[in-house]
């Protein structure tokens, strides 16, 4: 039986890391948020919508979802807490979406300024149930923080008038943007209707079938006008090819991860929350092991190629033009910790945690409100953070993320046991009373676990682990599970080994070939010309010696990690070109830096792969 992720209203986090970063959020990444959403007329474009205007809509056609994406974050924001000064905003917000949508429950900015005749005409682009799968599930996020009803039934009859539209489609349509599948799932848990899940299983089943909805959309001349832009995606060589959005062959024949990688990770998340069906989680195993073996950066990061925002071929990871979209790797962590709930399997969690500590956060700046929207492993300097972007889905992405970021850190199993995958600091409500987890991850590997009630727990023992002990309580082995019984006033501790390693990659990868990437424990590590003082490229590590951990003297947040090493010279004299020699070069100890940190400080060069002595 699958387990279930912890309720939000019944965990809280107590992590210094995370609990600074929520507060970060609350604080100035919100705000700063929806500052933006109004600066740039997505939310005017409500008001627009409410007042019945013909033509003025702003921005991109997917724009609504920012602002439904922030105000899931806002409510997770709520849940953190509820005295947060940003509520007035979040029912204001909410009262301006209310305006806007239709008495039949449609609700679609671009479509209702003065193109309500085009509306689920060209699902292939326009991205009009992704917007209300994220309106819905911000709908179910607030009524879960408040017990209000304001959002949730404007998410709702904007879902039922979805159910009128399409449930009888023969044969059935899905929007060329995967997420409402999500959506309905989390809808059916919050009514207890499945006919919202049922319609998400239609849509995922609906992909690879011919004929193809999306290449019939295509034979319609309003469709096809309005989807025109994705004729080179869909259309590369003159036929059609629904890779792109994963139409290319049905569900359960696929055995890699292919497209637009955000998409993707939504249609397997999808497939999980939805479809009933015992193929499923063998289909998805066989996409994972491609992804993992073959497809993934170092730091967690997917979907390598800018020109279709996703993947390409095995081993074609390159670094200073990686896409690696934050969007993606958030997709990867959700994806991840399904994965890890429905098999028990704790290399899912693996990976989870290296996204979320490295391709994840390295979207978001330390203060929150500036972003990258992809997140290369090389830099000559050029790649600075952005306080917008004309397309903003991973700003309020990355923020609902960090202050939900319990429910991907743990679950309850089938059989009971609270499972731990990220054991950072939490408390966690169990029948008759409270499990906390206190510890100091990221940046040591000593967890203590109280409880105040009698239960059973396990505990993920990372890969990176390099000794595992235990104090307080016997514990069993359950694959790579610790395993506790734990009566009521029990403490138990436990401690991870947290070496330092120097890896290299498959030498199919030709960006890393003769180089190593540093590692401690869950995070990556990066050099940068702010702290070498020179370009990075010139520093090679000695691989042989122990790097030494030290705190960041500047920052809250970070261990570094001084490496011994050489910076080759470069000659006063030295010409464009000359007679190959062995470069001359001077020792060096080099301070690395947690990858999810960089370009933070002053802008310059920066690589997470390097070449040893």
């Amino acid at each position: 039986m699958p387990g279930k992720r912890v309720d939000l209203r019944r965990s809280k986090v107590t992590d210094p890391f995370w609990r600074e970063w929520q507060r970060q959020f609350l604080e100035t990444g919100l705000p700063h948020q929806l500052r933006q959403c109004e600066e740039t007329g997505r939310i005017e474009n409500f008001r627009r919508a409410a007042r019945g205007d013909s033509s003025g809509h702003e921005g991109l056609y997917f724009n609504d979802s920012d602002v439904y994406k922030w105000l899931e974050a806002a409510s997770y924001g709520l849940n953190v807490d509820p005295d947060w000064s940003g509520k007035a905003q979040v029912d204001a917000t909410i009262a301006t979406v209310a305006e806007a949508q239709n008495a039949d429950g449609y609700i679609g900015t671009p479509f209702q300024i003065g193109a309500l005749e085009q509306r689920w005409k060209a699902l292939t682009a326009k991205h009009e149930l992704y917007c209300i799968g994220h309106l819905i599930e911000a709908a179910v996020a607030h009524k879960e923080a408040t017990g209000l009803s304001s959002l949730f039934d404007i998410g709702r009859r904007a879902a039922d008038h979805v159910r009128e539209t399409f449930d009888d489609q023969v044969p059935p349509r899905a929007c060329g943007h995967q997420e409402i599948e999500l959506a309905f799932a989390r809808l059916t848990e919050a009514t207890g209707d499945e006919a919202y899940r049922s319609l998400g299983a239609k849509m995922i089943q609906a992909r690879g079938a011919r004929p193809s909805s999306f290449e019939h959309e295509f034979s319609d001349p309003i469709a096809a006008e309005l989807n025109k832009g994705y004729l080179p995606l869909v259309f590369p060589e003159g036929a059609y090819d629904g890779t792109y959005f994963q139409d290319h062959v049905p569900f359960l024949d696929q055995d890699r991860p292919v497209g637009h990688a955000v998409r993707a990770m939504y249609y397997y998340c999808g497939a999980l929350d939805c479809w009933d069906d015992p193929g499923v989680v063998p289909a998805l195993r066989k996409v994972w092991t491609n992804l993992v073996k073959s497809r993934i950066y170092v730091t967690g990061g997917i979907g390598s190629a800018g020109r279709n925002e996703g993947f390409t071929d095995d081993y074609d990871l390159p670094n200073l033009d990686a896409y690696a979209e934050t969007c993606a790797a958030i997709g990867l962590v959700f994806w991840a910790a399904r994965m890890s709930r429905a098999t028990g399997d704790a290399g899912y969690a693996d990976t989870l945690e290296r996204a979320l500590y490295n391709a994840a956060l390295s979207g978001v700046s330390l203060t929150t409100d500036r972003y990258f929207y992809v997140n290369p492993l090389e830099s000559r300097g050029h790649h600075l953070r952005r306080p917008w972007f004309s397309c903003a889905c991973c700003p309020p992405n990355i923020a609902r993320t960090v202050l939900s970021v319990q429910a991907y850190a743990a679950y309850f199993a089938g059989d009971g046991a609270l499972v731990i995958d990220l054991p950072f600091g939490a408390e966690y409500q169990v029948q008759g009373g409270t499990v906390t987890v206190e510890s100091g991850y990221p940046w040591n590997g000593e967890v203590h676990v109280r409880a105040d009630a009698a239960c059973r727990i396990r505990i993920r023992v990372p890969e990176w682990a390099t000794s595992v002990s235990t104090a307080g309580g016997a514990a069993s082995r359950k694959g790579r599970y610790l395993e506790f019984a734990l009566e009521a006033g029990s403490h138990v501790r436990i401690d991870y080994g947290m070496g330092v390693t120097w890896l290299q990659a498959h030498g199919a990868v030709a960006d890393d070939a003769g180089k190593a990437a540093l590692l401690r424990g869950p995070l990556v590590y990066c050099l940068e010309r702010h702290d070498l003082g020179e370009d990075v490229h010139r520093f090679r590590p000695d691989v042989s010696a122990l790097p030494q951990a030290v705190a960041r003297s500047d920052d809250r947040w970070a261990v570094d990690l001084m490496v011994p090493g050489s910076l080759e010279r470069i000659g006063e004299e030295e010409t464009l070109y000359s007679p190959w020699s062995d470069r001359s070069s001077d020792p060096v100890d080099a301070r690395f830096v947690p990858y999810f940190t960089w370009a933070n400080r002053s802008p310059g060069s920066m690589a997470v792969w390097h070449r040893p002595e």
